[in-house]
């Protein structure tokens, strides 16, 4: 666990260029904390405890907070806790740049920030990486780092990102841009360390271009790796682990072109010479072999390296979380039951529903810490472009298996009551046709998951707990308990289908239809039904009130009642929930009464009704962007972000209108405006 930052990557700072940072007596700012830091690493010391040291120097002032930041995401990224380290990274961008006084303090921040956008890149955040790249680049210039983008591992981080961003004209520059920081670095810096480092960020523009069937694009990329690992065996210090960890990943790589190329002789040679070398020994390589052997179709031969998976989770500290299920579990479920091997596949099914609620919790933690890391009031005006970039393949791949998991918990469940393990066999394959189907739905259908996912994950989970309860033989229930039940799932059925309304109400505007408005209706009623859908008068946080004069009660007009009264409900149903107190962040509202109003008035041509509410209200510079689709100013309220939306253009459809009043200070003030059609002209 040796703590180390390398020649390559730090040249054009404001100081002269290094060797390196841990591990050369001579560089620029290395001190006695640095090597404490590192011989308790070399010592191969538990991870807490070179937490402790790095925690204890850091209150004596002997650590900068540049490395403290550099020294502590290190260990917890070896310890899994990318949560943790993200929530550090996040401090990179209060640091001072002019307290980085030494080029030990420069460097540690470099390479902290070229950490932190290859994490954003692994968890497939793509537009947020390049904007942590652009907000880094701008800082170091203002020291006059002005190739930080020129950097190899940061030009092909770039392209990757614009890659699967649909941006391929540009992703292909950056990678040459990437080819050239490699050449850059070599004319310098000559270690072993150095081929080993650019041949790996070669190898990851190969993998973008496989993983996306461009197959010859990633042939050119595969070449130069050969031709650094020509260069490197040649070297006069030549080290013989690296040159087995390059040799390792070439070999795999062209293995795994080869097979997708049709060229199977070729491909078994290439995966021969990969399983010569004591990288594909070590149970790191578990997923390689595993994944090649599965393509190939030799299912039996990919379970039994499978047998050294829990031996390998274990010992590098894995969490069960989403992504593992997806990376490791699920790929070990399939070869078992693919190689026939019923038992096995069982088990670790079992174990993937033992351990799904607590991946649930720490999913929502990790998703709570992204939201806190990344929440950026001025890109919530890119908030739909943005959320179309974050549905990337990793997303596709944790709805994918949520919905698996629960399927195979079920079946699983079944089986174990019935005793009927003829079936499992049948029903797994149902399940992997069900799977294919949810896969292609979920592609057809990601713009719409990522936004009610958590709406409609929420009560599901509800509905799936009573149905267990209600299913478990020998359960008594009371009539009481049974009446409560049968509410929460009444409730929650009724939350899905509100859900599922709203979602029909938007495809319907979507089509530019005219709404018909051919009701004859008084507009009390209107009122009233709205009143009614939204629950206002059920909300014991706040007190509702109706002001009309008795003119406009006993008015009647021509509009469309069922259309009308949901848009007056839906502006209804905002302020009840932006008048709670969850929704003031933390300030003290208990005791406090929120006050919404309603008033309603007429003119020659127009009837406008008002909903005015006490609540956390709207920036006025935000008065037009809250009506745009799936836009949400507080990232920790329930909601999909449509409810504006729809309400706005089911009101224009009618010749009617929904806007903000930005003069109102004391909260939200919406204004609903309808056509004057008296009922009989």
């Amino acid at each position: 666990m040796m703590i180390l930052l390398t020649a390559g990557g730090c040249t054009g700072s404001k100081k002269s260029p290094v060797a390196a940072i841990i591990g050369y007596n001579d560089a620029d700012g290395f001190t006695r904390a640095d090597s404490i830091v590192a011989s308790v690493g070399d010592a191969r010391a538990d991870s807490p405890r070179v937490l402790a040291v790095i925690d204890s120097l850091e209150q004596r002032g002997e650590l900068s907070q540049a490395k403290t930041i550099f020294y502590r995401t290190i260990i917890y990224n070896l310890m899994g806790q990318r949560n943790v380290s993200l929530r550090l990274y996040a401090q990179l961008a209060g640091i001072n740049m002019d307290d980085l006084a030494t080029q030990a303090d420069f460097c540690a921040y470099l390479y902290s920030c070229i950490n932190y956008v290859r994490m954003l890149c692994e968890m497939h955040r793509y537009d947020r990486a390049l904007r942590a790249i652009q907000a880094a680049d701008r800082k170091l210039r203002t020291i006059g780092y002005d190739t930080f983008t020129d950097h190899h591992d940061i030009a092909q981080i770039t392209g990757e990102c614009q890659y699967y961003l649909g941006q391929s004209d540009m992703a292909a520059k950056s990678f040459q841009k990437s080819l050239q920081g490699v050449h850059t670095r070599l004319q310098q810096f000559h270690d072993p360390l150095d081929y080993r480092e650019c041949q790996t960020t070669m190898k990851a523009i190969a993998k973008v271009y496989m993983q996306a069937g461009s197959y010859d694009e990633a042939q050119p990329w595969i070449a130069v790796q050969d031709s650094l690992y020509a260069v490197a065996e040649a070297h006069p210090r030549r080290d013989s682990v690296f040159l087995d960890e390059m040799k390792a990943d070439i070999s795999y790589s062209k293995a795994l072109l080869a097979h997708w190329k049709g060229r199977e002789a070729e491909a078994e040679r290439a995966f021969s010479d990969y399983l010569t070398t004591n990288t594909a020994r070590q149970s790191a390589s578990i997923i390689n072999s595993c994944e090649y052997l599965m393509l190939t179709g030799r299912y039996a031969e990919a379970s039994r390296y499978y047998e050294q998976l829990d031996h390998f989770l274990f010992e590098n500290g894995y969490k069960a979380d989403f992504e593992n299920f997806g990376l490791f579990m699920m790929p070990k479920f399939r070869a078992n039951l693919l190689a026939g091997r019923a038992d096995s596949a069982l088990r670790v099914a079992v174990v993937v529903a033992e351990y799904y609620d607590s991946a649930l919790i720490r999913q929502r933690r990790l998703d709570s810490d992204l939201l806190t890391t990344f929440y950026d009031t001025a890109g919530k005006e890119r908030m739909i472009a943005e959320q179309r970039a974050e549905l990337s393949q990793q997303r596709l791949i944790m709805v994918v298996t949520v919905l698996l998991i629960f399927v195979i918990f079920v079946v699983i469940y079944t089986m174990q009551r019935r005793k009927a393990y003829k079936k499992l066999d049948a029903t797994n394959r149902q399940l992997m046709i069900a799977n294919e189907r949810a896969e292609e739905s979920s592609r057809m259908k990601v713009n719409f998951i990522r936004q009610v996912s958590h709406e409609v994950r929420t009560p599901l989970n509800i509905l799936s707990g009573f149905s267990q309860v209600l299913a478990t033989p020998g359960m008594e229930i009371g009539s009481a308990e049974m009446q409560d039940i049968s509410s929460k799932i009444m409730e929650n059925s009724d939350r899905i289908t509100h859900l599922i309304d709203k979602m029909l109400d938007l495809s319907l505007i979507s089509s530019q239809a005219e709404i018909e408005c051919e009701d004859s209706v008084r507009l009390s009623e209107v009122i009233a039904q709205a009143v009614m859908m939204s629950d206002i008068r059920k909300a014991a946080h706040l007190q509702f009130l109706v002001q009309q004069s008795p003119e406009v009660e006993r008015l009647s007009i021509v509009t469309n009642k069922k259309a009308a009264s949901n848009v007056l409900a839906l502006l209804l149903g905002n302020a009840v929930k932006f008048t709670h107190p969850q929704a003031f962040k933390g300030q003290n509202t208990e005791g406090r009464i929120q006050h919404v109003t309603l008033s309603v008035s007429t003119d020659r041509q127009y009837v406008t009704l008002a909903v005015e509410d006490t609540g956390i209200g709207v920036p006025p510079e935000q008065a037009e962007n809250i009506f745009k689709e799936f836009v949400q100013l507080d990232d920790y309220t329930d909601g999909t972000g449509i409810g504006l939306s729809i309400a706005r253009s089911m009101a224009r459809h009618m010749g009617g209108d929904v806007v903000l009043d930005t003069a109102y200070t004391a909260g939200a003030r919406f204004v609903m405006t309808l056509p004057l059609k008296p009922a009989g002209k």
